[in-house]
């Protein structure tokens, strides 16, 4: 029995001793933080490719082919119809608008990771 009450007596000292330790206070600190660097890898740059567009009409079919066969290339045709042409060109449209809208975007960021405050 004496060894429980000398048991319970060091437990009890050392959980008295454990909470005298005086309490640091916390710190609030309000002051704003940088805001981090944006890192944005830079984009490729496009180079187009020269394409040859030549345009087939009944009237200079057998030219065209012929023309193809003494170059050596291959005879094959596209075609489109003056719409899917207008389609094409109008889809053409939309990416140069899609992408010039990425640069904006892109630049809009720049400017503001980049701002001194």
């Amino acid at each position: 029995m004496t060894y429980t009450k000398i048991a319970i007596a060091l437990v009890a000292a050392l959980t008295l001793t454990a909470c005298s330790k005086p309490v640091e206070p916390i710190v609030v600190d309000q002051r704003p933080i940088e805001k981090p660097v944006i890192v944005l890898p830079p984009v490729d740059e496009f180079n187009s490719r020269t394409v040859e567009w030549i345009v087939v009409t009944p009237d200079n079919i057998e030219q065209v082919f012929k023309d193809l066969e003494d170059s050596g290339q291959h005879i094959v045709l596209i075609a489109l119809t003056s719409d899917g042409y207008e389609r094409l060109s109008l889809n053409m449209a939309d990416l140069l608008k899609l992408v010039q809208q990425q640069r904006a975007i892109i630049a809009a960021y720049q400017r503001y990771y980049e701002a001194q405050p």
